[in-house]
Parts: structure tokens; sequence; C-alpha cells
């Protein structure tokens, strides 16, 4: 699984744009979701990450999906359960042989 320091600066970007892609200030997100505009801030700035019920809250604040919010993983992580697939078809046909 990919360092998850390397994923604050995607997350920071896209958060940001998301937001300004609707005419969102930090302050409209932060009234909005009923909180401070500094952690909206944090969050951008990457010191801060949000859990997974502030990032469903950002997701419908900018009228999207928790994806388009967050840079989707889909990809990476569709790519290691296909091959490790691969080897979990093997370790089974080697199982049967054995038997």
């Amino acid at each position: 699984m990919p360092n998850p320091s390397k994923r604050k600066p995607r997350i920071r970007n896209r958060l940001y744009n998301c937001r300004k892609a609707i005419s969102l200030t930090q302050k409209d997100a932060a009234f909005l979701m009923g909180m401070e505009d500094t952690q909206i801030s944090r969050w951008e700035t990457g010191e801060r990450e949000p859990g997974i019920y502030n990032a469903i809250g950002l997701a419908v604040v900018t009228g999207g999906t928790v994806e388009d919010v967050f840079f989707d993983y889909r990809q990476e992580w569709q790519e290691k359960i296909d091959e490790r697939m691969k080897l979990l078809d093997l370790m089974r046909q080697n199982t049967e042989v054995l038997r």
C-alpha cells in the first residue's frame, strides 16, 4: 500500500479544487459542516486528514462522492487485487495437484 504521507498532497489538492469548483469559501464549507473554518484549512493543507464521517460530509457539501473529493485509489487497489488473485489461483491449483 502506498505511503500515507504521499497521499496528503493528493488529498489536499483535490479537496481544494472540489470546493473552489462550486465557489465555496473555507468559511462556507465549514459553516455547512458545523465546524470552524480552520478545520477545512487543515485538511486542505494536509496538516490533518478527515475521518470517514467528515469525508462523507465533504462529499455532500461539494455535491460529489468521497471518490470525487479524494482521489480514487480504485485502480491502484484493482491492480493489487488482480495480482493477488492470480497468486491465489496458482496456490489453489497447486493444492489440487497435491491431493
